[in-house]
């Protein structure tokens, strides 16, 4: 039976459970949700403690929290809401929502609302919801456009399944293009840099072939004052990371006692994890095992995995593991391009989370990691925005490269980006153990699908709009690539991302002043420009160390003193980067031998090859992800 208006909720007061819950709750009259906890009770589907400890959390729906906690199935869940609210339960089977009916809405709009408009019943046209209370606050609007609308209910997977059965293309679209054209690189044509690369090109031939020897020390100055600069700012970000950080100020004490039952699980957020996969197939079993065993509730939490449709591999894969209910598969149609960024738009619409986090294939959160996240927040302001965890690996000792790329990024994790974080500057996001509030996530535009380096750009968004990024004491272990050409591969796909954000931004560099101030905007030319040119300028360096082996001469250009000079100061800067790194492996407790450090310098090598690639890459195929693969040192 379908109902045009929502009968009357029954009060309860003179109920002792329903007091319970009041005085729990902190208000005089039972919720909706109270009330239909309290008829399940009384028809005996579940206890008193499984209804008390599914109210702890007001922003869990009662009917998920159920379900998530495996108090009772799906099936019996909502059979007993549609019951309780004299509604109908649809039919999906028998019939599909109608394509007519949804093309008159915003696809996504339903998806983020969890209904949809589903048949035509005589002159009424029905509209099911996951949450029936919601039908309340839609009703007006709905009305509008259909004249009269009435409620049935189904869960909101399967409302989820039938919006996508119709409207999966046309949001697959909307994912591509989600972030609007002036904030995004989609429009990128590397047709319009032939000409100033020519030019330049032409600049620097003659010059070489005028004066060779003249060129190349040009071009050794240029690269030693830019290496000099980056070796400052390192120092600089050092020293500020050492610097004990400022205790928060003290929060006054309540000046009455909050009841809970559970103070730890109280109001914590609803959490929604992206988890973007792409030829995983080898890898996702493990990488269920770690997220089930998070320390977060299972009733506030979802994780949705995003697979590619055509990836039949990572589906076969997830379909032979029984999920647990919180945890859904998501395809996404394939569309004009196949980043990370096209993914979670696409998945975005399908969060109801106040949080969002993203976490990678390969991934090994700290167990509490969820309940960190949840904390921070709370006690941060409203412009707070973004919690950024450390990474580092756990196959590090596999060879000399992983041992090197754990090098690195323990020095960048643990010394270098806490220490620009103290500076002030914007710190460029990581790909993974992320966690946004949704809402401003949404304000933003989502991630930038055409952006092959979606976090460092999405980073400086929310520095440009005024909001803060932290960082998290919390960590997440990853595998280290450990072979030299998909090292190469993955290290040129940042690169080109970093020239494709810098490109992005620098359209309109006065704008991007007013909005960084001065500091910042310096920050942001070292971090982006400065890091791209070091690593394609490092192999000008490499004459240093022939001229330091007599291989190559330059006393004529600066004289024995000034080589000397240049010598020493390329030497105390090779000193401080290996006291980064050091400082780096201690803070990681890693227990690889300081004999590996100077071996870096080779490593960095690989870099500059990376970035001659990147270049390539962002005058011929500027929006290609060139995928890495997990799993494969992963024990």
């Amino acid at each position: 039976m379908y109902l045009t208006s929502l009968r009357p909720i029954t009060r309860l007061d003179a109920s002792p459970l329903a007091g319970q819950v009041a005085l729990h709750r902190l208000h005089p009259a039972p919720s909706e949700s109270e009330v239909f906890g309290v008829a399940l009770l009384r028809a005996g589907h579940i206890s008193a403690p499984s209804l008390l400890g599914a109210l702890r959390n007001p922003q869990v729906h009662l009917v998920d929290h159920l379900i998530a906690s495996g108090v009772m199935d799906e099936g019996a869940a909502y059979s007993a809401l549609a019951t309780h609210w004299a509604v109908g339960l649809a039919d999906f089977t028998r019939h599909p929502v109608d394509t007519a009916l949804l093309s008159q809405l915003d696809a996504a709009t339903c998806l983020a609302g969890h209904w949809v408009p589903w048949r035509r019943i005589g002159a009424s046209t029905v509209i099911v919801c996951a949450y029936p209370e919601d039908f309340t606050a839609l009703r007006p609007m709905l009305s509008q456009i259909f004249g009269t609308v009435v409620l049935a209910l189904a869960p909101r997977r399967l409302i989820e399944a039938q919006i996508m059965a119709r409207a999966g293309a046309a949001l697959a679209r909307r994912a591509e293009t989600l972030l609007p054209d002036r904030d995004s690189c989609r429009n990128f044509s590397p047709r319009r840099t032939y000409g100033p690369l020519c030019a330049l090109a032409a600049i620097i031939g003659a010059g070489v072939l005028a004066a060779p020897l003249t060129a190349a020390f040009a071009l050794l100055c240029f690269a030693l004052a830019l290496a000099y600069s980056q070796t400052v700012l390192k120092l600089v970000a050092l020293l500020a990371g050492l610097r004990r950080a400022p205790a928060p100020p003290a929060r006054p004490e309540p000046a009455r006692p909050t009841l809970h039952i559970v103070p730890t699980d109280a109001d914590l957020p609803f959490i929604s994890i992206l988890v973007p996969l792409f030829r995983e197939s080898r890898i996702v079993a493990r990488l269920i095992r770690r997220l089930e065993r998070l320390d977060y509730p299972s009733a506030a939490l979802e994780v949705i995995f995003l697979t590619e449709d055509n990836d039949t591999a990572t589906a076969s894969a997830l379909a032979s593991i029984t999920l647990p209910a919180w945890m859904r598969v998501l395809p996404v149609p394939t569309g004009t391009i196949r980043t990370k960024p096209r993914a979670l738009n696409y998945g975005l619409d399908h969060c109801k989370g106040q949080i969002i986090g993203v976490y990678d294939a390969e991934d090994a959160p700290d167990l509490g990691q969820l309940r960190a996240v949840a904390q921070g927040f709370a006690k941060a302001g409203p412009r707070l925005a973004c919690l950024q965890g450390r990474l580092d690996y756990y196959n590090p000792t596999h060879n000399w490269l992983s041992r090197c790329f754990t090098i690195e990024y323990a020095a960048w994790w643990r010394v270098i980006l806490p220490g620009f974080a103290r500076m002030g500057f914007a710190i460029p996001l990581g790909g993974t153990t992320l966690f946004f509030r949704s809402q401003i996530l949404r304000d933003l535009g989502g991630w930038d699908a055409h952006n092959v380096t979606e976090d460092a750009d999405l980073g400086l968004r929310l520095v440009r709009r005024g909001y803060q990024t932290q960082l998290l004491d919390s960590t997440t272990y990853e595998e280290a690539n450990s072979r030299a050409i998909p090292w190469v591969k993955q290290r040129s796909r940042w690169i080109k991302g970093y020239i494709m954000t810098y490109a992005s931004h620098m359209r309109r560099p006065a704008a991007l002043l007013r909005d960084l101030g001065a500091w910042r905007f310096f920050g942001m030319q070292m971090m982006f420009a400065g890091t791209v040119m070091h690593a394609l300028l490092a192999p000008a360096l490499a004459l240093l160390w022939l001229a330091a082996f007599g291989a190559v001469s330059l006393s004529g250009f600066t004289g024995a003193q000034g080589l000397f000079q240049i010598a020493t100061i390329g030497f105390a800067a090779e000193v401080l980067v290996l006291a980064a790194n050091y400082l780096g492996l201690r803070r990681a407790g890693h227990r690889l031998s300081p004999l590996w450090l100077p071996t870096m310098m080779a490593y960095n090598l690989l870099a500059s090859l990376a970035a001659y690639k990147a270049v390539y890459e962002v005058l011929t195929k500027p929006f290609y992800w060139d995928k890495t693969a997990h799993g494969l040192f992963d024990d």
